[in-house]
Order: structure tokens, then sequence, then C-alpha cells
């Protein structure tokens, strides 16, 4: 799990980098830290989610481009399930 915290940890630093560029931010975030990442080694409550991401992006590729307000949703997924892993790791 560990493992995964820093692959998320730094994915959400990438996308909360810039609100200009928000595509770039977000296709960096994903193929630098996130795209090695297997469905099932996720909580199940992101599993969902990280598919999503996966999909909009590995299919928006081809046109190489997609608008600020589409990439923020997608940097909303990926701080979320940042978070959901780091809650998992904190115990109260």
């Amino acid at each position: 799990m560990t493992d995964l915290l820093n692959k998320f940890s730094e994915a959400a630093k990438v996308v909360s980098s810039s609100k200009t560029h928000m595509w770039e931010c977000v296709n960096r975030a994903y193929v630098d830290h996130l795209s090695d990442i297997s469905t099932d080694s996720l909580p199940e409550e992101i599993q969902i989610f990280y598919d999503s991401v996966k999909l909009r992006i590995t299919s928006v590729e081809a046109l190489g481009h997609i608008d600020n307000d589409e990439a923020g949703y997608i940097a909303n997924d990926i701080m979320y399930m940042a978070g959901v892993i780091r809650s998992g790791l904190i115990k109260p």
C-alpha cells in the first residue's frame, strides 16, 4: 500500500501544480505515476474511478488534447483516489 500511496501522492502533486494547462498535468500524472497500477491492487471503492480515469486518458491520447473542464474532472478523480489511499493507511 505504501507504493500506491507514493504513486497517488506524486500524481496529486502534479495535477495540483497548474490550473491553466490542466490536460498536460493530468496526462503527465497518469503516465508518470499511475499507468502501471493494476486495478486489482486498489481498494474496491476506487477501482471504478481508476478505470474511468484510465479510459478517459487513453481514449483521448489519439486526439492529443481535451478541454480544461474535462481535465479538471479527471484531476478531481485523481485527488479523490489519493485521499482514499491516504485515509486507508491512517488508523484512528
